[in-house]
């Protein structure tokens, strides 16, 4: 079988969430933090014909980047990767030395609703590094929505704020801006008052959930 580009980056974003991965037999790919505040998962266009543990994803891009374009012949103890007459055999990880998703998530009903464009969430993750502000704050003062990103520790500090819509509510949802680990793109957000948010992206069924802070408030 081959896997895509677009599976390929998948991967690559996985590797940033979790170096752990447990490939399920069929289509569908999952990851999870080992402190369970992030997870992913999304529909590829490859079916997996069993399961196969990556202890390091990134070892396994690594080998991966090695080869313009393989064949992956996978078996539940190993992964051939062969191209012409080159290959390298890639050894499975057990199950039970793996961090991975148990199940799939089911969203609560949500709460709060807007859409945040790729050059917005880009803007978040940038300026939380120049800035060193590791808290986004997203709030509705029942009219509109601000995102500001800024060291809740020290409010009075450097911050940057961006208008995100409107809204008839109150709320303060807090996330840590390196719990934002998506690939580049356009997601519809959702927070529940069951303290978790989601990024649903558009035009696929890939998702995050990522836990809210603990501080979070909803006025309504």
């Amino acid at each position: 079988m081959k896997l895509s580009k677009t599976t390929i980056e998948v991967l690559k974003n996985f590797a940033n969430i979790n170096p752990n991965l447990m490939i399920k037999q069929g289509n569908r790919l999952a990851t999870i933090t080992a402190h369970k505040n992030v997870m992913s998962s999304v529909t590829i266009g490859e079916t997996f014909p069993t399961d196969f543990g990556v202890y390091d994803l990134n070892e396994f891009l690594g080998v991966v980047s090695l080869f313009e374009d393989p064949d992956f012949t996978f078996s539940a103890s190993n992964v051939i990767i062969k191209q012409d007459k080159n290959s390298v055999k890639f050894g499975a990880a057990d199950a039970s030395v793996l961090v991975s998703p148990t199940k799939e998530i089911v969203f609560p009903e949500s709460d709060v609703d807007f859409n945040i464009t790729a050059a917005q969430l880009s803007m978040i993750q940038r300026t939380s590094s120049v800035l060193r502000g590791a808290d986004l704050a997203i709030r509705g003062d029942g009219s509109k929505i601000t995102a500001t990103v800024h060291d809740k520790k020290n409010p009075a500090l450097n911050s940057y704020s961006l208008d995100l819509g409107t809204t008839d509510k109150s709320f303060n949802i807090f996330l840590k801006v390196e719990n934002l680990k998506m690939l580049p793109g356009d997601y519809a957000f959702s927070a529940s008052k069951k303290k978790i948010s989601r990024f649903k992206a558009t035009g696929s069924d890939l998702v995050y959930f990522v836990a809210v802070e603990a501080d979070t408030t909803f006025d309504f």
